[in-house]
């Protein structure tokens, strides 16, 4: 978790009187990812965001930072594909310390937005921000995404996982974690690629992939459901409205 509430981390107690939102950044790891996890085998677990990821997952031989790196999954992912270097920045100190054991790589307990200001420019290859830019305000959202296109080598790309406001059901993924307070559409997200001075954007589903016959099956039977919030939106309105329609969205900037 590393949402930048104040500087503190999860090793710190809540303040008499500190706000909700303080108290379950806080206690993060207490209250959210530590209650999920016991025993850990992270080729299992990372099987899903290698598959949904895929050839956004080109790191081989480069230089690349994990935003809010959690019980470090992805920092363990990236490592795997040869990744040159993999920092993962999180703000909960318990979460590091879980993650240790099994993630070979540097992690830094720092707010990100101070991380991504001490960084060189064009210092890093390739920026991953999943399920943390929704933690931010809008002001530190935008001072994140100029930082990070600072840092990036030219070609460099951020790859992010958001709450996507499009969907049907994009309220439950806003609203599933207490600390959210934001969630995009791929309008939103264009608007920050053009204030931000990055080059493109591409977006992708965060859906069913197949891999076997279960898995085929609930594929064929999203693309169905798509198809028919693709009809609902362009009866209403004229538009498919950007035709990304699963709770959470991905996209990715190329500075």
């Amino acid at each position: 978790m590393s949402r930048n509430s104040d500087k503190t981390t999860d090793t710190d107690s809540a303040e008499p009187g500190a706000s909700a939102h303080q108290r379950v950044v806080n206690d993060y790891f207490k209250i959210t990812s530590g209650v999920i996890h016991s025993v850990r085998n992270y080729a299992i677990e990372t099987a899903g965001l290698r598959r949904g990821l895929g050839r956004w997952l080109d790191v081989g031989g480069k230089k690349v930072v994990d935003l809010g790196s959690g019980t470090g999954e992805l920092c363990w992912l990236l490592d795997s594909l040869s990744a040159a270097s993999v920092v993962g920045v999180n703000l909960s100190q318990e979460e590091i310390d879980f993650a240790k054991p099994y993630v070979p790589v540097q992690f830094v307990c720092q707010d990100i937005i101070e991380y991504l200001s001490s960084c060189p420019d064009e210092s890093v290859d390739g920026i991953f921000a999943l399920n943390i830019l929704e933690h931010l305000s809008r002001d530190e959202l935008v001072l994140l995404l100029d930082n990070s296109r600072r840092v990036l080598v030219p070609g460099g790309r951020l790859v992010a996982m958001v709450p996507n406001g499009t969907s049907p059901y994009g309220t439950m993924t806003r609203y599933w974690d207490f600390t959210h307070l934001l969630a995009f559409t791929p309008s939103s997200v264009r608007q920050l690629m053009r204030l931000s001075g990055f080059s493109c954007v591409e977006f992708m589903e965060w859906g069913p992939r197949a891999y076997g016959v279960k898995s085929f099956i609930r594929y064929v039977l999203w693309q169905l459901i798509r198809l028919g919030i693709a009809l609902r939106l362009i009866i209403e309105t004229g538009s498919s409205k950007g035709g990304i329609y699963t709770s959470d969205m991905i996209f990715r900037l190329t500075k």
